[in-house]
């Protein structure tokens, strides 16, 4: 495991060094951006937006990977696996069924850097990185191994609402061409934000529970 993730380190820091510039693809509530990566045909893309939500059911909600397969699009399961990292970070399964595409699935460590509190102030901040052989594959899904990106979320300044940039390359496999990917990635993007908006909202609108 430990030459897995230097490897792994050592391809994500590469990633970064050799992506493009940024372009602007979609103007609008939600900013679009993508840039090429050395020697991929798939496209990073940079998303961003406000959110009607507080930033601490935003939190919440993204951060509740169980949970994805009830608002996600697309998401049929969603959950945890192996055990929490001596440094925090956790490993997640996640399975989708696209539209034509088929069955995808993927395996994710993720890290959170900055967390908030319930008075929703300050700044949250999470990253992860595809572990495609972390558990073996299924039949009949096809296992996605490239997948990487981020989430930073602010508060705005009345407190009730956010400001999101999501950033994230994943490449679905299989007999995709690479124009059809980045297309999916750029249209999806927006059916996300309203998803985890969505659901936020429903956080902060759901009623105490009796003891």
């Amino acid at each position: 495991m430990r030459t897995t993730l230097l490897s792994l380190l050592v391809s994500v820091a590469a990633f970064a060094e050799d992506s493009g510039e940024w372009k602007v693809v979609l103007e609008g509530p939600v900013v679009i951006k993508n840039r090429e990566i050395a020697g991929s045909n798939v496209k990073e893309v940079w998303a961003e937006s406000d959110l009607d939500a507080p930033l601490f059911n935003i939190q919440g909600s993204l951060l509740d990977i169980s949970s994805y397969r009830s608002y996600m699009p697309y998401v049929k399961e969603s959950r945890a696996v192996g055990e929490k990292q001596a440094d925090a970070s956790f490993y997640s399964y996640i399975m989708l069924d696209l539209p034509v595409v088929g069955k995808r699935d993927y395996i994710l460590r993720t890290w959170v850097q900055d967390r908030v509190g319930e008075d929703s102030q300050g700044l949250f901040r999470y990253h992860w990185q595809g572990f495609p052989e972390f558990i073996p594959a299924r039949k009949g899904v096809e296992r996605i191994k490239l997948n990487i990106g981020s989430w930073e979320v602010k508060a705005n300044a009345d407190g009730k609402s956010c400001h999101a940039i999501y950033k994230f390359a994943i490449d679905p496999g299989g007999w995709l061409p690479g124009f059809a990917v980045n297309i999916g990635n750029e249209r999806g993007v927006v059916d996300t934000f309203k998803a985890v908006e969505k659901e936020a909202q429903r956080r902060r609108d759901e009623k105490p529970k009796k003891p």
